[in-house]
């Protein structure tokens, strides 16, 4: 029977320790998903859900940390996006999405259609809460200045952004 003196079972405890430690690392290593493929997991979650599919969403990795921004039409298609996102290898899901209203686009558009001057020129209309976006490239200056009168006089309407050419 052969013995080992303290040396060589010490040197051989450490030799161990730094295999173990080498193997947790690559195996901890190989678990970490890169950003390209959060992105991809999350997009195609995010496509797969049939309420999300139709939205056009952009979709950011930093860090871990995805980034979701674009429009939605409701508070709920943003909730259910957020949770959509969360996997895993994600330490955290960012809301930077905002609300389209859909209402207020009516409005004004209602307005501007029954408007004598610029009732019929194409005039595309776009909502971000309370803020109103008016784009046409076949508007002169007094029917861009007429638009933007009637715009703003539209009921929950707080700003006017004038787009038009």
């Amino acid at each position: 029977m052969q013995t080992c003196d303290g040396g060589a079972l010490a040197t051989w405890r450490r030799g161990a320790q730094v295999t173990v430690a080498c193997l947790a690392a690559v195996l901890c290593f190989a678990c970490v998903r890169s950003e390209s493929n959060i992105r991809t997991d999350v997009r195609e979650r995010l496509d797969a859900d049939q309420t999300l599919a139709g939205l056009d969403l952009s979709i950011e990795v930093k860090n871990r940390v995805v980034y979701l921004s674009g429009r939605t039409f409701t508070e709920e298609q943003q909730q259910r996006a957020v949770a959509t996102a969360r996997g895993r290898g994600i330490k955290l899901v960012v809301n930077h999405m905002s609300l389209t209203n859909s209402a207020l686009i009516d409005k004004v558009k209602q307005a501007l259609a029954a408007d004598e001057t610029i009732g019929k020129i194409p005039i595309d209309v776009d909502a971000e809460g309370t803020i109103v976006r008016l784009m046409s490239d076949k508007t002169n200056s007094d029917e861009r200045e007429r638009a933007v009168q009637v715009a703003s006089a539209v009921e929950g309407v707080t700003q006017v952004e004038d787009r038009m050419k």
